[in-house]
């Protein structure tokens, strides 16, 4: 394939997704010049190495240029792109070109993941060295998991896969790998949420857990951390798969992946359950070595209806205190809504110690102006967060 330098910088996307379909290869380089960056973060965040990302890149625009001609919806190429360069990067990895011991990522994107305040007190390349060095010489039972962490950049889910390790002991093994950095470093310990913690803030990492369960849930869980909870450890649970890759924050769980096929639940609270049901060991391992656990959900839906009584079920068999904070329809979401989210109270209300009802309706009858839907949604998220805030300094006072 060929590129002209020609560029139609006066024609609108569709125009040029137009020309693209019928072969216009000038039409194809300007598209490029103008949604290359965000592609380039879709990939970024899915590859392993600069250079990796660099190939997936060009493999995702040369399958643009043989595929284009099957979009329907000139609209929806950003979010067709997105899902392309997301397959890509998992057939790339799924390929099992590399030996389980190769180090696929140049060490410079380590200076992502470790402490990005210490640039402050390192130069970057003094501190890029220290901290190579650092992570090699670790001990030997914690020197693989550092590597295919913050070298390889690997999630903790990965790591379980490839290991074989819980996800509880690789993420015990990454508190004795900060500690041990920390030491390395002399750095204070930052409170604001990033990597080096203090040891307070470790502590009620480790003792309570969020877990938001289904599209309310999900979409809570990122409010609280844009809106300040960074010192608790948060998870995300939901059948949906694309809506977990748009997540920015928690660890993802996708569940009933036989089930619905990495889709939604419907809206229905069976499908919801028997979705948990079939990822149930998946759900136990977030829930063992926990105090308290906090289940974020929105009821009237399929997802966090159904499958938010079965995690409770299960924080409550490991002695965790099991709370349940949820949300009910607002009035313009319909009778259906009201009457499937009674029913999901009454089954999480017998899994738990204790459940925080928010009435989203009376939020906004209480409000002084007339809301948007999103600003609506917005306050009752709010009040969650104020919720698990409530929870975890009344908790951080009895320790």
């Amino acid at each position: 394939m060929q590129f002209d330098i020609v560029r139609n910088t006066e024609l609108t996307d569709e125009e040029l997704i137009r020309l693209t379909q019928d072969g216009d290869e000038s039409a194809l380089n300007e598209l490029m010049s103008r949604f290359s960056p965000n592609l380039w973060k879709v990939i970024i965040m899915n590859s392993r190495s600069r250079c990796d990302a660099e190939e997936i890149f060009m493999d995702v625009w040369i399958s643009v240029w043989d595929n284009i001609k099957g979009l329907q919806n000139p609209g929806s190429l950003g979010a067709w792109l997105s899902t392309i360069a997301y397959n890509a990067c998992k057939r790339y990895y799924n390929s099992q070109k590399y030996s389980n011991y190769e180090v696929l990522c140049s060490d410079v994107f380590i200076l992502d993941r470790i402490n990005q305040d210490s640039i402050t007190y390192f130069n970057r390349t003094e501190l890029l060295n220290a901290v190579t060095e650092a992570v090699h010489n670790l001990p030997d039972k914690l020197l693989r998991i550092a590597k295919l962490y913050y070298l390889d950049m690997w999630s903790i889910a990965e790591i379980h896969r490839e290991l074989g390790i819980a996800v509880g002991t690789i993420k015990t093994r990454l508190m004795q790998i900060r500690k041990l950095l920390r030491k390395e470093f002399g750095v204070e310990p930052n409170i604001r949420g990033n990597m080096i913690r203090n040891h307070e803030s470790e502590n009620m990492q480790n003792r309570i857990k969020v877990i938001g369960v289904g599209g309310a849930g999900c979409n809570a869980v990122q409010r609280m951390v844009e809106m300040g909870m960074t010192d608790i450890q948060s998870y995300i649970v939901n059948t949906d798969l694309q809506t977990l890759d748009k997540c920015e924050y928690g660890i993802r769980i996708q569940i009933g992946g036989n089930t619905t096929q990495g889709l939604g639940s419907q809206a229905n609270p069976e499908i919801g359950k028997k979705a948990a049901e079939e990822d149930i060991e998946k759900l136990d391992e977030i829930v063992v070595d926990t105090d308290i656990i906090v289940i974020i959900a929105g009821m009237g839906g399929g997802t966090g209806t159904g499958a938010a009584p079965v995690i409770a079920s299960l924080a409550q068999q490991k002695g965790a205190i099991t709370i349940g904070v949820v949300t009910c329809p607002f009035n313009f979401e319909g009778q259906r809504f009201h009457h499937r989210a009674e029913q999901g109270l009454r089954e999480l209300r017998k899994n738990t110690d204790s459940i925080v009802v928010i009435q989203n309706q009376s939020l906004l009858n209480a409000a002084s102006h007339q809301m948007k839907i999103h600003e609506a949604f917005s306050m009752s998220d709010k009040a969650m967060l104020h919720s698990v805030e409530c929870l975890s300094n009344l908790y951080a006072n009895l320790m």
